[in-house]
């Protein structure tokens, strides 16, 4: 920190009073920094140096709208200063803004345009616009300036993180650490590198060689309470998270960790007032929402049914335009589900996840595109002439069928994830739509629709079924995957996911003018040490010059 805090071209003539601020940053006593900041503000409220080190001290704390009002009113002071501009970028991506970022960035690069920092942090505000392509060429160059620097290179690490390119990531951060073994950012780096490789116990060790070095960083702490979790160790995932908490308690994340590993634990006391306390940071978050809305269908589950309802019609009534309390909660109140999940549910739920979403589903085991793919090759082994991959999301399913189609497109409600599935560089085209629109607007034109993992997303899938038989062409195949049902038709489960049964599926498909081929009992994943049992479908448009009906069957498979 030692060129952030109280250095740089802001910072001219001695300054005893800034001085001991500085030194209370450094020390990282955050909340003392700041307020040995404010009192010099008072006196001189002008002050650019000041300025700048109160809005790094109010970020660090979780509060990057208040830190981009304090580092613009620092450049009033110091337009030319390029360390004002790159923190003003800092906070603007945490705010969700990455244009604004970007803009703030090349103002730095006019100034200081070799600056390494600056190089890596416009290239994770490139790629979060979807603009790869500019993205690699400035993390290159950063690295090539400054090839032996920890901070550098730990920022180089975390852009190719958030990339995906986990390998790279991971080899910028022992780099780092080769150069400067106790850098608390590049372990804090890998750390989050080998969690997301599915490496726990390797992050949760250099979670905790973080945390030795700097306490009062949130990341290390979170990491240690994401791998702690993954590692079937709740309690000590609870105090990891608290941690975090205490460190950033301005921020919703810990809130988060806290809710979930309160669910694993079974402290779904702890779990719900987590769950109030998030939403109260941050009201409009999907994501807080779903996992609150897991909390009250878990309490439920444990005989509290009554105490779950009171909590759903407060959180319907505090929140009503919560799309996620919209889907989740009237199961809860003893009202009929939804049909389906609205597109707002859907898209912010998929937005929130696209950066991590293989990687995720990678930790499951998930068979979705081996399933459908063996779907289409037992069904039309030769391939097909056209191919839409509906719910296409990260694109997963595009690699393994790529060979199988000669013009493949694909379709999802989620910009965040159609940005993933054009890194691929598999499809023809991507769409930006939902599914039953989209295909009730089309002429029969495809040879194939993929759905995997689109219907539970919809209770009622008879809408879809109808779009989906018109817009296929003659012996057209539906290829999809659903969480299985008992019995009945179809459920909401507490996941905000639906499921069918064998029969619901089968009947609906027939109504729509499809015939059944295949329907195989399968696993589509695991969640914990259970296997999620699922339904892969085969349906065909008939073709009028074949009068053949064939039986559906029931089978096992990926067992």
């Amino acid at each position: 920190m030692a060129r952030r805090i109280g250095s740089g071209a802001a910072s001219r003539g001695p300054d005893k009073a800034l001085s001991e601020a500085a030194g209370l940053h450094q020390a990282g006593k955050l909340e003392h920094a700041e307020k040995a900041y404010r009192r010099i503000l008072r006196r001189r409220p002008n002050d650019a140096r000041a300025l700048y080190c109160l809005g790094i001290a109010v970020h660090q704390r979780r509060r990057p709208k208040e830190a981009v009002r304090h580092f613009r009113a620092a450049l009033k002071g110091d337009a030319g200063n390029p360390d004002i501009h790159r923190h003003l970028g800092l906070a603007l991506k945490d705010l969700g803004q990455p244009a604004a970022a970007e803009q703030a960035y090349r103002d730095a690069l006019a100034v200081a345009p070799d600056n390494p920092q600056v190089l890596a942090n416009l290239a994770t505000v490139l790629k979060a616009q979807g603009r790869h392509d500019e993205a690699l060429p400035a993390l290159e160059q950063a690295a090539d300036l400054a090839p032996d620097s920890p901070a550098v290179l730990s920022a180089c690490g975390h852009a190719l993180r958030e990339a995906g390119r986990l390998d790279e990531a991971e080899d910028l951060h022992r780099r780092a650490l080769t150069q400067r073994p106790d850098h608390a950012p590049s372990l804090s780096g890998l750390s989050a590198a080998l969690w997301r490789k599915g490496r726990d116990d390797e992050a949760a060790q250099a979670a905790r060689e973080a945390i030795a070095q700097a306490p009062q960083l949130a990341q290390p702490h979170l990491m240690l309470g994401n791998a702690l979790r993954r590692l079937k160790r709740p309690e000590e995932a609870l105090a990891a998270f608290r941690a975090a908490a205490e460190v950033s308690p301005a921020d919703p994340t810990p809130r988060i960790g806290l809710i979930e590993a309160g669910q694993d634990a079974g402290a779904l006391e702890t779990a719900l007032q987590e769950g109030r306390r998030a939403l109260a940071l941050e009201p409009d978050a999907e994501t807080i929402h779903t996992v609150h809305g897991q909390t009250l269908y878990a309490l439920r589950a444990a005989g509290y049914a009554e105490q779950a309802r009171q909590e759903a019609a407060a959180w319907l009534r505090d929140h009503p335009a919560s799309a996620t309390a919209q889907h989740l909660a009237p199961a809860l109140l003893d009202a009929p589900p939804p049909q389906r999940a609205s597109a707002p549910y859907v898209r912010a739920t998929f937005d929130a996840f696209a950066e991590s979403f293989d990687e995720r589903l990678d930790t499951l085991g998930y068979h979705g595109p081996q399933i459908v793919t063996e779907g289409l090759r037992s069904a039309r082994p030769h391939g097909a002439e056209t191919l839409l991959d509906i719910g296409c999301g990260t694109g997963l399913v595009g690699p393994a069928v790529r060979g199988l189609a000669q013009r493949l497109e694909g379709l999802d409600l989620s910009p965040a994830m159609l940005a993933r599935a054009a890194e691929r560089n598999v499809y023809d085209a991507l769409h930006e739509a939902d599914a039953e629109a989209y295909l009730s607007a089309e002429e029969p034109r495809w040879d194939v629709v993929i759905a995997a993992d689109v219907l539970i997303y919809l209770g009622d899938i008879q809408p879809l079924a109808a779009a989906v038989a018109g817009a296929l062409r003659a012996d057209g195949l539906f290829i999809a995957t659903s969480e299985e049902a008992d019995a009945g038709t179809w459920e909401l489960q507490p996941s905000g996911r639906y499921r069918h049964s064998r029969r619901y599926l089968a009947d609906v498909l027939s109504r729509a003018g499809l015939m059944v081929e295949q329907l195989d009992r399968v696993v589509l994943r695991h969640e914990g040490d259970r296997p999620v049992e699922a339904l892969a479908l085969v349906a065909r448009q008939p073709d009028p010059r074949s009068a053949a009906t064939p039986t559906p069957q029931l089978r096992g498979r990926y067992t």
